[in-house]
């Protein structure tokens, strides 16, 4: 089951060069040998990919989407380093991953339209900062408000046009 949902995830180059494997086990040690090295080109590359992405009058969603693609390559590419001590209690990898999740907070409210301007603010000013994921469901909300808003704003707008015309059968019936 897990081989199938492996493979089925998988372009379709790669699964053909794994097909053969026997195990989960030897897919993943064949993949991980092949891809899990860091890469510094590869690297660079999505960190500048990361430093353009906008939401351009995308979703909060679709935007959100397109940074989390990004950064879950980038985790293949950098992972988090991990204290490998036995019994450690450091912290150490507690904090960077804390560090992590703060730095993508900042790159995501960086490429927010400026629409919402106010929201970011907001949440920049939160002490605590708040988690990426508190933040995303705040700037969503506020999507969704403004879009409300917005479905008011355009039928109290198209509402006031139609009063505004004068009818079409009065304008016919009095040309009589």
């Amino acid at each position: 089951m897990v081989k199938g949902w492996l493979t089925t995830t998988m372009d379709k180059d790669i699964r053909a060069s794994v097909k053969y494997a026997n195990t989960t086990t030897e897919i993943w040690n064949d993949l991980n040998e092949r891809f899990g090295k860091e890469s510094a080109p590869r690297a660079y590359e999505l960190k500048q990919s990361l430093n353009v992405t906008r939401q351009d009058g995308a979703s909060v969603s679709a935007y959100y989407m397109k940074l989390k693609k990004i950064w879950d390559k980038i985790n293949v590419v950098l992972p988090t380093p991990r204290c490998s001590g036995n019994g450690c209690k450091c912290e150490v990898g507690k904090r960077l991953v804390e560090l992590k999740e703060k730095e993508r907070l900042y790159e995501s409210l960086l490429g927010l339209d400026n629409e919402f301007a106010v929201i970011r603010t907001q949440i920049l000013a939160m002490k605590p900062t708040p988690t990426l994921n508190n933040a995303y469901h705040m700037v969503e909300e506020d999507e969704q408000k403004r879009s409300v808003d917005m479905g008011r704003k355009m039928t109290t707008e198209v509402v006031a046009f139609q009063v505004s015309q004068p009818n079409q059968k009065d304008n016919q019936s009095q040309k009589k």
